[in-house]
């Protein structure tokens, strides 16, 4: 199974508070971790167009603590990082290294033979016969300890998410794409490969972004909390509830 979530760049339309800001993205992380979603889809909407910003934040989150101070000089923006809980996703190891285990790590030189030095949480940097460019960040398997020797790996469990922007029309467009809203049907769950669920902001639902933006298509359309008991929904509220229905379901074998 694979499922994607699709939020706009007006997500934190409500809020004033940097703080609340980062938290409020701190639990849309935990949701896409805790449910193994692969991808979150940034959606650009004109009213408020926050992508960077909840960009680095949500990559922020997703890369593994040895790695951050490489990948993400002081910045603004992170300030108040630590009002939100770790992922603890599997990738997230500690800096105790175990042979044959799997870990990122990130290419911090390349030699002139063409050699990649690789930072995997020590202070050794491992040798590694790859091609990818200084920066980049690759899954290793830990093949000695002394000397410090990796090889190119696959990740075999869940390892985190990705971010990646677009617009919404582009999304729309995509296979098997799910808008969330109390105005669509209550599906009944049969078999599907993949999805990806489309959410609107805290001020407004996807259809109604969609007419302001002038988008006139056909959408697959789900109430995924029928008979609410609130006037609204929150955004991270409805991610997280919407993942563990299908979660459920996947499990039951509704979803595959």
């Amino acid at each position: 199974m694979e499922i994607k979530v699709a939020i706009p760049s007006s997500s934190l339309i409500n809020e004033t508070d940097e703080k609340i800001k980062v938290y409020k993205l701190g639990t849309i992380a935990r949701a896409l971790a805790i449910y193994k979603v692969k991808e979150l889809i940034i959606y650009r909407d004109p009213i408020l167009d926050e992508t960077r910003f909840m960009k680095k934040v949500l990559e922020f989150l997703e890369t593994p603590q040895y790695l951050r101070k490489f990948l993400f000089p002081i910045d603004e923006d992170l300030r108040y990082i630590g009002v939100v809980p770790p992922l603890a996703i599997p990738s997230h190891k500690s800096k105790h290294l175990k042979i044959g285990e799997l870990r990122e790590g990130v290419v911090k030189k390349v030699a002139p033979d063409g050699t990649r030095w690789v930072d995997v949480g020590v202070k050794a940097l491992a040798p590694l016969q790859c091609d990818d460019a200084r920066g980049a960040r690759v899954t290793v398997r830990i093949v000695s300890k002394t000397p410090l020797r990796v090889e190119k790996a696959e990740a075999t469990e869940y390892w985190g998410y990705r971010v990646r922007e677009a617009e919404l029309e582009d999304v729309l467009k995509e296979e098997d794409v799910v808008v969330t809203s109390r105005k669509g049907k209550v599906p009944k769950l049969g078999e599907i490969r993949k999805a990806t669920f489309v959410f609107g902001n805290p001020k407004e639902g996807v259809f109604e972004i969609m007419k302001r933006m002038g988008i006139e298509m056909e959408v697959e359309a789900w109430n995924m909390i029928p008979e609410q008991g609130v006037k609204s929904v929150r955004l991270e509220e409805a991610i997280m509830s919407t993942l563990a229905i299908v979660n459920f379901i996947s499990y039951w074998g509704g979803f595959r």
